[in-house]
């Protein structure tokens, strides 16, 4: 079975790779102008440097983002801004991998689809929805391990 699922994992990362390895450069160009970037869980991170100053200026159709996801790769304005959107960005990487090099296509058909219902290519779009909803999900868990009797634990 651990065979089955590693040849799995090996073409989710083929499926989405065009994505992915268009993107590592943007490493280059991070550590370049100050930034840095690291593998975290089978996904490279990459933040600082002029990616993060772009993305707090904002991007075309998006505005500012703290992290992007595009393919394998999250972009991100720093380590703190990672971390507090990696489940949200993690769904966009399973996004990625359900989808591969189509995905971008079917996210804009859907932030569309939203639009023409009268709601928000972005806020409204079925797979930010999803990403956001695993976010607060695992938000609550982390609120309700704290709890002890009624009472929030130091």
């Amino acid at each position: 079975m651990k065979r089955h699922s590693f040849w799995l994992k090996i073409l989710r990362y083929l499926w989405v790779s065009p994505i992915s390895l268009g993107c590592t450069p943007l490493a280059a160009l991070a550590w370049a102008t100050g930034g840095h970037f690291a593998l975290h869980s089978g996904v490279l991170e990459i933040w600082g440097g002029y990616i993060g100053k772009r993305l707090q200026q904002g991007l075309p159709l998006f505005g500012r983002v703290n992290a992007f996801t595009l393919g394998h790769v999250v972009i991100g304005v720093s380590p703190a801004h990672l971390a507090a959107s990696r489940v949200h960005e993690r769904v966009h990487v399973a996004q990625f991998e359900r989808w591969g090099v189509l995905f971008p296509l079917v996210y804009a058909i859907a932030g569309w689809r939203a639009q023409r219902r009268g709601g928000h290519a972005y806020w409204d779009n079925p797979y930010e929805i999803a990403a956001r909803q695993a976010a607060a999900q695992v938000q609550q868990i982390d609120l309700y391990s704290l709890q002890c009797d009624g009472e929030i634990k130091e």
